[in-house]
């Protein structure tokens, strides 16, 4: 029973971030996974080839961008990319970091500790 929940258990993760004053829309592997745009987005995930669609508004000329890119997540790591407006027009995105997930603690919700609600 043990070993088969550890391997139902994420191992790696995505992280989106974009620039101050600007909205997103994130896809990742075509299943849209902000129903609200925010600023940051944590994906979790397991190891493999994810393709990553950022639909990015621009906060200078107010046009929708999208940006694509295929990306290898490793297992134990969380990959963080960033959306960086090039001459304030075209889009890119980019990797920042690769932090390492010290545990399935941090991914698990069944793990945390629940209070009562009183």
């Amino acid at each position: 029973m043990v070993a088969s929940y550890q391997l139902m258990a994420y191992d790696s993760g995505i992280a989106v971030q974009i620039e101050k004053g600007t909205t997103m829309h994130v896809y990742v592997n075509g299943k849209l996974y902000n129903k609200q745009s925010g600023k940051f987005l944590r994906v979790r995930s397991t190891p493999g080839l994810f393709h990553l669609e950022v639909k990015v508004l621009n906060p200078w000329n107010q046009q929708w961008y999208v940006v694509r890119k295929d990306i290898r997540v490793d297992k134990g790591y969380e990959f963080q990319y960033k959306v960086v407006f090039k001459d304030r027009y075209k889009p890119e995105l980019i990797e920042v970091k690769k932090y390492p997930m010290y545990s399935r603690y941090f991914l698990n919700n069944n793990l945390y500790n629940k209070h009562p609600v009183s």
